[in-house]
């Protein structure tokens, strides 16, 4: 749970705010003309971080070829974009991003996680375009960053 607090607040009364924290979880502190700030207890930031990192680890061993299948058709539930991934791509998703969970929570930095997530959400959003093949089979993958010309032909 987290209870929000403005940034002056903050400013003119930093202990009640940290009390508010020490009773209600995060605290978000809302600023005017910034995007909000998360204050936390570190200490239970980085617990829960070791137990995030070791479920993340604990179901990737546990998946073999059978449980991998179930958990890609199960996915569609958190992540209903996985149903316009063509079938043979929807376990290589799921290898990809558990490799980033793994291994970002093992640093402390999700942000590659967050792109991976991103990637294929757009690979999906690609794949329902009614002008592409249902199989993707006219899709064009790229491994380096290509110029592509402004839609409205301004450069």
């Amino acid at each position: 749970m987290s209870v929000t607090a403005t940034w002056s607040e903050f400013l003119r009364d930093p202990n009640r705010v940290i009390e508010a924290m020490a009773e209600g979880g995060d605290v978000i502190l809302v600023r005017r003309s910034a995007p909000p700030v998360r204050l936390s207890d570190a200490a239970a930031s980085a617990a829960e971080e070791e137990t995030l990192g070791a479920l993340t680890q604990l179901l990737a061993i546990a998946l073999d070829d059978e449980t991998l299948e179930r958990l890609v058709n199960r996915l569609t539930i958190a992540f209903p974009w996985i149903e316009l991934l063509p079938a043979s791509e929807r376990p290589e998703f799921v290898a990809d991003f558990l490799n980033n969970a793994r291994g970002g929570l093992a640093v402390g930095r999700l942000d590659r996680l967050t792109t991976t997530l991103a990637a294929w959400r757009d690979t999906a959003a690609a794949h329902a375009d009614p002008r592409i093949r249902v199989d993707g089979s006219d899709l064009n993958y790229v491994d380096e960053a290509v110029p592509v010309p402004a839609p409205d032909g301004d450069e």
